[in-house]
């Protein structure tokens, strides 16, 4: 059991419940809430600004859910290997003979749930971020916008970045912004000793 206000931290749809948490959690509980790269915005089918998930990763979520289905009970990796070499440029995926053991640990549910949309359906982020009421560290790593179709590569864009970091500033909290277009989406697995000297400079720097 924890007693004590905690720092909560979670990367990619990660992050969006750690902005829930320092939103929802009771008075109290959380000292601060690190967002590690997540996609403010960008996972919403309708997001209040900046590309859809249908410009981004639900494409990719797509084939998930069709080709593997929730708890894998389609299971059809061939198919979704094929799917996947015949997609277009921004569907990227390991395509091995035989699925990876993190997928194989990964319910497509869950990306179902984002590409139709009912993750969000009754929290859209621009709500959420209106009632964060801890101080907040959003690491933004690498990201790209094709000028020709609007298709994010990455978890959210600059002006998404920029949006939520308004959004929970006009809230009354302290927001810091780590700017880190060079990082890997999960950065505190690809490098973890940024990852952790970040975290804690900035946990560090928080109130008692």
């Amino acid at each position: 059991m924890v007693r004590r206000p905690v720092v909560v931290a979670g990367n990619s749809s990660g992050g969006v419940l750690a902005a829930w948490l320092s939103a929802d959690a009771m008075p109290g509980q959380i000292r601060g809430a690190l967002c590690e790269d997540p996609p403010l915005f960008a996972s919403e089918l309708v997001p209040e600004c900046g590309p859809s998930i249908r410009q981004a990763v639900g494409p990719l979520f797509a084939l998930l859910r069709d080709h593997l289905g929730d708890q894998w009970s389609v299971g059809d990796w061939a198919g979704f290997r094929k799917a996947v070499a015949a997609a277009p440029p921004g569907v990227a995926f390991p395509t091995d003979d035989e699925a990876p053991q993190n997928l194989k640990e990964y319910d497509p549910e869950w990306a179902r749930a984002f590409v139709e949309g009912s993750v969000a359906a009754n929290c859209p982020h621009g709500r959420l971020l209106r009632q964060v009421k801890t101080p907040v560290l959003l690491t933004h790593h690498v990201r790209r916008v094709d000028p020709e179709t609007g298709t994010l590569i990455g978890a959210l864009s600059d002006q998404q970045a920029a949006r939520a970091r308004q959004l929970m500033e006009e809230a009354g909290v302290r927001v810091d912004y780590e700017s880190l277009p060079d990082a890997a989406h999960i950065m505190h697995q690809a490098d973890p000793s940024t990852y952790t000297k970040i975290l804690k400079r900035w946990a560090s720097s928080l109130p008692g």
